[in-house]
């Protein structure tokens, strides 16, 4: 299959599984749209032969995300809408994140390159995520510019993480 071809149906999936775990916060059955959206992914990824190198990073992610994102809610850097959670951090939020490990290396890897751009696009990124979240009422920024940097400091040590673990299971050098 054509490469840019397969990355444009990694990133629709990706695409797809966010937008089934943000429209969980506002769904009756909280659960099915996040297990949906993680399905497709986790299929991808079994398609495409990738469990075994994704695994660590989703498994990473998955525990980033869920220790980060309960640290800065209690931290009451961050709040959610009213959801199931596991320590402050809402089941759709760690799905997210779950799915985000898995697609790590088809659609973000070029961010994993070098410290800067894993520095920059990951802590960047996370704000701008996170913002859009609060945009569209899943979550707020309980201190606005306070929070952004703490967010932005979340993502960038989870980046940095990922960044390391990523080449230890590729054949990346470090730069």
């Amino acid at each position: 299959m054509n490469t840019r071809l397969s990355f444009l149906i990694d990133l629709a999936i990706f695409q797809t599984a966010w937008f089934a775990c943000v429209l969980a916060s506002i769904s009756p059955n909280p659960y099915v749209l996040p297990l949906a959206g993680s399905v497709l992914v986790l299929g991808r990824v079994i398609q495409k032969k990738r469990i075994r190198k994704a695994l660590p990073l989703a498994f990473t992610c998955l525990a980033f995300g869920t220790l980060g994102d309960a640290l800065l809610v209690n931290l009451e850097f961050l709040a959610f809408a009213p959801y199931p959670s596991l320590l402050g951090s809402p089941l759709w939020m760690i799905a997210l994140w779950l799915n985000f490990g898995f697609m790590l290396r088809p659609l973000f890897e070029w961010f994993l390159d070098t410290y800067t751009r894993t520095f920059s696009g990951f802590s960047i990124g996370g704000v701008i995520a996170y913002y859009s979240g609060e945009k569209i009422g899943v979550l707020s920024l309980e201190k606005g510019w306070e929070s952004a940097i703490a967010i932005g400091a979340e993502w960038a040590i989870a980046g940095i993480a990922l960044r390391h673990l990523s080449l230890r299971h590729s054949d990346g050098k470090e730069t």
